[in-house]
């Protein structure tokens, strides 16, 4: 064994770029994984920590107010053990009278299930005048503990002192607003003050509207809306709450690429070894007779070449698993922006170790049955080449007209292919797999972009969306199209509370159905994610429970609404009217007509949003993202050119004798070039078809990771990124071919010809 030993290095020494490809697949393979499992083990451990320490509520009931007669009521629900009231209520932050600010305030109870983590200043207290801000909201605007800022809630203007910063366990992925799909600290916060405060200093009259709610109930979000009424606003759980689902749907998006990806390069590890170790050993005959002819018994030469496989895929692994702390933390990085938690960890489990197992065992694995020809041969078949195959004739050989129209190179190709499938096979496989990975890289961020276009472009066309407690007076100042939203829940539907937009007539909103319809009168319309999840189509009847009403609405399903964001339903308010509802809008979109400086001089907008802020916010989103798609294309790019390098010098060693003969026979080294160049662009053709409608299906897959039930992505891919994606592959492909063609002038006819002398 001390031989064999020595053989092996000494053949992993000289033959060091081919083992390269087997090295960098396990590496990739391990890397991916490992790298990204630490970034979702990370933050599900983190946020598992964070609640555990902090508290936090199983869900949160809205109302207009809360008696006590509610709160027994409440508790009474099956599944509820316990209630904590609070206050609620938004304020604007005229600190610097400059660009509109705002403030979620709610009051501070003893027994409140979430309790906020104190970052800076003096532990929370009921003295009046004091506010603790998020920490976010308060970096951003530059603000520090003793400071003092203005806030103004119905004309009242009061003062605050700054007594500390905070993180909340439910507000972890915290917007502000349900119009902006990332976290804008610069002109949304949160902050907790006493209820001392709230009624005295900032003269709120009204009852408690807000409840946590502890105890898992299936009953309650239905409950609720009996026991409240009208006065029922809304119902949140672990899975409505923005704030905190996606903070929960960010770990299962990372983890569902960690599985994905990994799964593609360990397919890739397979071809890479299983090739390369096959090249080894057609190009060892000499070598394997040499062995036998010593005593090694098939069993050890099996075993011999079988620890190739052990030993470069373990090397893989080991460097894999030293880099992926790098990926980890450098993925992680990308998330803090997001989402708001005091501390950050990598973590890795039991899932990282198994794929470094089954990576080294699929390696070895691979090794051993490339290897079968290694141990179960006599020394007399490898001396004398043992190459040979089996000829028969292919279907176009069968068919005489069309096969003398057929170049001498190509039927050379097409017989030569015939006899080794599995090599085309899997060089097929890594193309396809390249373009793949290759156009989800491409495609995703193209989906979002396309997502932010299509929202604030074509669906919504307005330039500012002003809020307002007077709408009649405000109608008068200013013309555009009113719009009301309620929270409401629909039956049949998904189990989760979504919003129903109720539109006026205008010009502002443009979102259109499967059929190209707008929206019209005579019926409901519903967002695709919507529709999908809860298993509804056009021609359904559904019923709405809105907010601020103690009954049901039924309506037609009229159309299915092809809208990423804002999850829920459509309609006209003349559809709604004639239901039976009263249309009370408090939102107006207007346009460029309309300036900012007549928004901010009219006292009947309580708070505006400009659609450019909208925009901005979600082009932040996607560049918070951008790190981890340029790191995809990069694996893909690097990829594509080591499977087909690797494949293309296989193609070369099988075929080292049979080029010998042909130019012995008399063809060219150009004829011969030409005769590698087919093969290859066949393999990369059928590649590269396969690989686009996988790619498409594959970003499907990248895509719906992303989605939630407040977003619904959809999969673009532009014909320019198909291009670019096919340009890659084409590149990688030709340019490893031609490198592999110019081995062909080195070609020794002595040393290839001489096992068959």
């Amino acid at each position: 064994m001390k031989y064999l030993l020595i053989k092996l290095f000494r053949d992993l020494k000289r033959n060091w770029t081919q083992f390269f490809s087997v090295f960098f697949m396990a590496f990739l393979s391990v890397l991916v994984f490992v790298g990204l499992q630490g970034v979702w083990g990370g933050l599900d451990k983190t946020l598992q920590s964070f609640i555990s320490e902090q508290g936090l509520a199983d869900a949160w009931l809205y109302s207009t107010g809360f008696t006590e007669a509610d709160v027994v009521e409440i508790k009474g629900v099956a599944g509820v053990t316990d209630v904590s009231e609070m206050y609620s209520i938004d304020v604007q932050d005229t600190t610097d009278g400059g660009k509109e600010k705002n403030i979620a305030i709610r009051s501070f109870e003893a027994d409140a299930h979430t309790s906020p983590y104190l970052v800076e200043g003096e532990m929370l207290h009921s003295e009046s005048g004091f506010i603790w801000l998020n920490q976010a909201y308060g970096e951003a605007n530059q603000l520090g503990v003793n400071d003092v800022i203005q806030v103004t809630l119905s004309e009242n203007e009061v003062d605050l002192t700054i007594a500390g910063f905070i993180l909340s366990s439910d507000r972890i992925y915290f917007t502000g607003t349900q119009e902006f799909i990332a976290p804008n600290a610069l002109q949304y916060g949160y902050g907790l003050v006493s209820t001392e405060t709230i009624e005295h200093q900032l003269g709120y009259k009204g009852l408690p509207n807000v409840l946590e709610i502890q105890g898992v109930s299936h009953s309650l979000r239905i409950e609720s809306e009996k026991i409240l009424g009208e006065r029922h606003i809304a119902y949140y759980d672990h899975d409505t709450l923005n704030e905190v689902s996606e903070a929960f749907d960010r770990v299962d998006q990372i983890r569902n690429l960690s599985f994905m990806f990994s799964f593609i390069f360990i397919l890739l590890a397979i071809l890479a070894m299983y090739t390369t170790i096959k090249r080894l050993i057609d190009t060892q005959s000499k070598e394997i007779a040499v062995l036998q002819a010593l005593g090694f018994s098939n069993r050890q030469v099996g075993a011999h070449y079988a620890s190739y496989g052990f030993l470069i895929g373990g090397f893989g692994v080991l460097c894999g698993i030293c880099i992926s702390p790098l990926l980890s933390n450098f993925v992680l990085d990308t998330q803090k922006a997001m989402l708001a938690m005091p501390n950050w960890r990598v973590s890795y489990n039991y899932l990282s170790l198994l794929v470094c197992l089954l990576v080294l065992l699929i390696c070895t694995l691979a090794a051993f049955l490339a290897s079968r020809k290694a141990h179960s041969g006599l020394p007399a078949d490898f001396l004398k080449g043992g190459n040979e195959k089996r000829i028969r004739k292919t279907v176009l050989e069968k068919s005489e007209k069309i096969w003398e129209k057929v170049s001498y190179e190509s039927r050379w190709g097409i017989r030569d292919a015939s006899m080794n499938k599995t090599r085309i096979l899997m060089g097929i496989i890594g193309v396809a797999g390249g373009m793949m990975l290759i156009m989800a890289g491409l495609g995703m961020p193209e989906s979002i972009q396309t997502l932010v276009d299509k929202a604030y472009q074509e669906d919504f066309t307005y330039d500012y969306r002003l809020n307002t407690n007077q709408m009649d007076l405000l109608e008068e100042s200013f013309e555009g199209q009113a719009v009301q939203i309620l929270p409401a829940r629909y039956s049949p539907d998904d189990g989760h509370n979504r919003l129903l937009m109720i539109i006026d007539e205008g010009d502002f909103i443009h979102m259109q159905t499967h059929e190209g319809e707008q929206i019209n009168h005579g019926g409901i319309y519903l967002t695709e994610g919507f529709a999908t999840r809860a298993n509804l189509e056009k021609g359904n009847m559904i019923d709405v429970y809105p907010a601020f009403h103690d009954q049901a609405f039924s309506f037609e399903i009229k159309g299915i609404i092809t809208s990423e964001t804002n999850q829920g339903a459509y309609l006209l308010s003349e559809t709604w009217e004639e239901a039976g509802g009263v249309f009370t809008p408090h939102t107006l979109l207007v346009d460029d007509q309309v300036t900012l400086s007549d928004i901010e001089s009219t006292e009947m907008v309580t708070s505006s949003i400009a659609i450019s802020d909208q925009k901005q916010n979600a082009y932040d989103f996607v560049a918070s993202l951008d790190g981890i798609f340029s790191m995809i294309i990069a694996f893909a790019v690097v990829l594509v050119i080591v499977v087909l390098y690797n494949l293309g010098t296989l193609n070369f060693v099988e075929r080292t004798r049979d080029y010998t003969t042909l130019s012995v026979l008399g063809f060219s080294k150009k004829e011969l070039r030409r005769i590698t160049m087919i093969e290859n662009v066949v393999t990369t053709s059928i590649g590269w078809l396969i690989g686009i409608p996988a790619g498409a299906w594959f970003l499907g897959q990248y895509v719906q990771t992303f989605s939630t039930i407040q977003i619904d992505y959809t999969p673009y891919l532009s014909v320019r990124n198909v291009a670019i994606a096919s340009i890659i592959v084409w590149v990688c492909s030709l340019s490893t071919t031609f490198f592999v063609s110019q081995r062909i002038k080195k070609l020794n006819f002595v040393e290839s010809l001489k096992n068959i002398d």
